[in-house]
This record gives C-alpha cells, structure tokens and sequence, in this order.
C-alpha cells in the first residue's frame, strides 16, 4: 500500500503567504515600493512551492515504494533461483547416477552380445561340421543306391533278355497253349516293369531301321532303307530315359540292290539265342537317369 502525506499543513501555510502576498497588495503604499513587489513575489513562489511540495513527497515515496517492492520481488526471485539451483545441482547429480548405471549397464550388454557371439559361432561350427557329415553320409547313401540302382537295371534287363527269348522259342514252337501261357507271363513281367518305370521295347517287322532307336547284333553298315526283320533282343527305357536301343535283325529284302545283298549277308549271323543275353551291354549305374518319377514310352 503507498503511504499519503498529510496535505493540510501546507496548504494551510500556502494560503497564509497568499494570504500575507494579498495583505502588501492592499495595504501597501501606491505604487508598490520594490521590496513590497519582492515581497509579494517571494510569497507567492513560496506559497506556490509549498502548495507542490505534498505532491513532490508523495510521488518520491512512491517511486521508493515501487522500488523497494522491485528489490524485493528480486530477493524473492533470487531466493527462488537458490531453490532451482539446489534442485538443478540433485537432477544433475541423480542423472550422473543414472549414467554410471547406464554404462555399467552398457558393459554388461556388450559382454553377453560377446558371449552370445562366441556361443553362436561355436554353435554355428559344431552345425556346420554336422551337415558336413550328414552331407558326406548322405552322398554315400545316394552313391550306394545308384550302384543298387545300376545293379538292379543290369539285373532286371539280363532276366528281360532271357523272358523275351523264352518267348520267341515258345512262338517258334507253334504251341498255343504254350505261347499262351508265356505270353501272359512275359507281359505281366512288362506290367510289373513299366510301375517302376522300367519299359522293354520291341521293334514291328518291316520297320524301317533308325540308328537312334536301332542296333544290329554285330556292328556294321546298315544300308539305306534297310526293314526291321525281326527283334533279337528288347530295347529298354528307364525313368524316361532310352538305355538300350532294340536289338534287330534287318529284313532280306532292302530298298536298294545293295541293302538286299547286305542284308542277306547279315542274316547268317548269331541270333539272340546264339548269343546269349550276357553280351547285350547295358548302361553303367552312372549312366542311369537320376529322376524316378516318370515312366518310359516304347519308341
């Protein structure tokens, strides 16, 4: 609250000078002598300032007040920073706590992603050196079923072989029965085959002899437009794939002079009974196909 000065004082001093300022006026000698008009001068002025003066007090206190008030706002403020200092001076404390944990904290992670870097790479090796065997087992595996697989090809078209000759010598025979019965046999025998895909193939009579699905019992020139005569032993396909071409005999009669003259010649040579079925070659188990889900087509 601003304080106020009592004003009564001097405004009654203040009219007592106007007062004694009026009184030299009036009774004064006429004209004024100079002190009279120095006199009622000095009055007025004085009564004047008098009449200022309460204001000018209370203005300065007033000016004091507001900034006494300034100061102490500024205290309070000042004493306020303390407080925030305090406080700035525990955070900043409480946050080199709170990072010297968080470095602790930082060196114990590093040493578990250490630890599980080892044991990932350790575990990654022993993994590793797992498959390797698995691996190399596996492939022992494989080559010892493609060596079964080549053996049981070897095995499967030698008895072919030998059921297909079974039944040129029934047919030869000329018993019905006889040729019968094989013929049931040897087609079940096929039947049997062809689910595994393994297919025999024969070739039709008077054919005309293809190299690529065709072979002669001895090697020789074939002559052009030479006839498939009769088969000496079955062509096979396994898994798709043709392993032996069919064994044939060319026809007597050819296309040209030259393929009669060449066929008469070779229809002297050995048959497939003369023979035998050991000395038709088969494909090695390398050669065999690697797939085993189709089966074979005759040609």
């Amino acid at each position: 609250m601003t304080p106020r000065l009592n004003k009564v004082p001097f405004w009654f001093a203040d009219a007592m000078l106007v007062a004694a300022a009026a009184a030299l006026v009036a009774f004064g000698s006429r004209p004024l002598q100079l002190w009279e008009v120095v006199a009622v001068a000095a009055c007025a002025g004085f009564g004047a300032w008098l009449a200022c003066l309460p204001f000018l007090k209370e203005y300065e206190a007033s000016v004091k007040f507001t900034e006494t008030g300034h100061l102490v706002d500024t205290m309070a403020r000042l004493d306020q920073l303390d407080g925030v200092a305090e406080r700035i001076a525990a955070a900043t404390g409480q946050w080199q706590s709170v990072q010297d944990r968080a470095g602790q904290t930082a060196e114990l992670a590093k040493g578990v992603v250490d630890r599980l870097a080892r044991e990932a790479e350790s575990f990654a090796g022993v993994v590793q050196r797992t498959a390797d065997g698995e691996r190399q087992t596996l492939k022992l595996e494989v080559e010892k079923l493609r060596r079964v697989e080549g053996d049981w090809v070897q095995a499967v078209g030698r008895i072919m072989d030998h059921v297909f000759a079974l039944h040129v010598a029934a047919v030869r025979t000329g018993q019905h029965g006889l040729v019968e019965q094989i013929d049931r046999f040897h087609s079940a025998c096929r039947e049997a085959l062809r689910r595994v895909g393994f297919m025999p193939i024969v070739a039709a009579p008077d054919e005309p002899f293809d190299p690529r699905k065709h072979q002669l019992p001895e090697p020789g020139d074939v002559p052009e437009g030479a006839l498939v005569d009769e088969t000496v032993a079955p062509g096979f396909v396994f898994q798709g794939r043709l392993l032996r071409p069919v064994v044939v005999r060319i026809a007597a009669a050819g296309s040209t002079k030259e393929g009669r003259d060449a066929a008469e010649g070779l229809a002297g040579e050995g048959s497939f009974a003369a023979k035998g079925p050991s000395e038709i070659s088969l494909p090695a188990a390398a050669d065999l196909p690697t797939s085993s889900d189709s089966t074979g087509d005759p040609v």
